[in-house]
């Protein structure tokens, strides 16, 4: 009867250290959620975030837009491209 006592406390004990294990482990997942939980939380959101890149490459897209523009009426308008003042088309004068 004792080997029976004792086999069956050794199962028991090594049951209890394998869930005691896993119970670790889903401690540790547990925190590890919770602390990503809370970047979330106190971050910004993923859509406002996209939001206002998208406000700042607009920015950026008027600005080359609008410089590009000034560069095209100053060279258009400057006659540079055109041989200078006083010449005709493709140089003839």
């Amino acid at each position: 009867m004792e080997g029976v006592d004792r086999e069956f406390m050794g199962k028991l004990e090594r049951e209890r250290d394998a869930v005691g294990g896993g119970v670790k482990t889903s401690e540790k997942k547990v925190a590890e959620r919770e602390g990503r939980l809370e970047e979330l939380r106190s971050g910004p959101l993923a859509k406002e975030a996209v939001e206002k890149e998208r406000g700042v490459l607009e920015e950026d897209v008027k600005k080359v837009f609008s410089n590009n523009c000034r560069n095209i009426r100053k060279n258009c308008f400057s006659g540079e491209n055109f041989g200078g003042e006083g010449e005709g088309v493709g140089g003839e004068g």
